[in-house]
């Protein structure tokens, strides 16, 4: 009979501790998949990468406020500039009402104004926010911006003068074809003189257009409408941009290169 009490005795403490384990590991689970605060990584339009995170104590406050993960991304895509992303943490305390809703909404102090304007615009998004009714009580919720990989500017500014389009209007002076509507004539008429600017745009496809004079002091009328029509049948590559280009080139009878002034786009890029 005792033999039998034992051997019952350590059948039932094998069992407690099997069921307390399990409870723990439960327990374990829960609370990693609770404190899981990724919500997700994004790329904005200027190139820059974004990971998103956000925390509560509050479990039900850390599922629903997952269910914004696209407001987290719209309200800062409508606040921060292309190239301009940062690191961004916003703090949010409030209380839920008997219904479960959002009410009072404070936003701790942010760093910056771009911060305020982010969390005033995820602010109205709460307010539809609900969780499960009945339980008052106060709440808080922490967001982060954390810049992965950034756009510098001297990056961009690069890789827009590399494009095929930019390096031929930056060696349009040295185009064969314009320096011998000016050499030709000269062999005639030694003493010219003088300069004038043909402003044009280049349009998407790489077509110039709208060619116009300024600044004319040059006589030689000849020369002025050969570059003009050596200029209408040159073609430009399209550019990596979208964008038209509006270039001033000013030409110097005096000059063998003259040169074109630095272009300028007709849109910010």
């Amino acid at each position: 009979m005792k033999h039998l009490f034992f051997v019952l005795s350590i059948i039932s403490i094998i069992f407690t501790l099997s069921c307390s384990s399990g409870k723990d590991s439960a327990s374990r689970k829960s609370e990693r998949k609770v404190n899981n605060s990724e919500i997700g990584t994004v790329e904005t339009e200027g190139g820059e990468l974004l990971n998103i995170s956000g925390y509560s104590k509050d479990n039900e406050v850390m599922r629903k406020m997952k269910m914004l993960d696209e407001d987290f991304i719209n309200c800062y895509k409508n606040v921060i500039k292309i190239g301009k992303a940062e690191n961004i943490d916003i703090h949010f305390s409030f209380e839920i009402d008997s219904e479960g809703f959002f009410d009072g909404i404070d936003i701790v102090k942010v760093p910056s104004k771009e911060a305020n304007k982010i969390a005033r615009c995820i602010k109205k998004e709460m307010e539809s926010v609900g969780v499960r009714p009945g339980n008052q009580r106060i709440a808080d919720y922490r967001l982060s911006y954390k810049l992965v990989k950034g756009t510098k500017k001297t990056e961009t500014k690069k890789s827009k003068m590399n494009d095929l389009r930019s390096k031929k209007l930056a060696s349009l002076a040295q185009m064969q074809k314009f320096k011998e509507c000016y050499e030709s004539r000269k062999a005639k008429n030694p003493k010219i003189q003088g300069k004038f600017t043909l402003k044009f745009t280049v349009a998407q496809d790489g077509e110039v257009y709208d060619i116009k004079l300024r600044n004319n002091t040059l006589t030689d009328k000849y020369v002025i409408n050969c570059v003009i029509t050596e200029l209408e049948d040159t073609v430009f590559p399209q550019g990596e941009s979208d964008d038209e280009v509006e270039v001033n080139f000013n030409f110097t009878a005096t000059s063998a290169n003259p040169r074109p002034d630095k272009p300028r786009k007709s849109l910010s890029l």
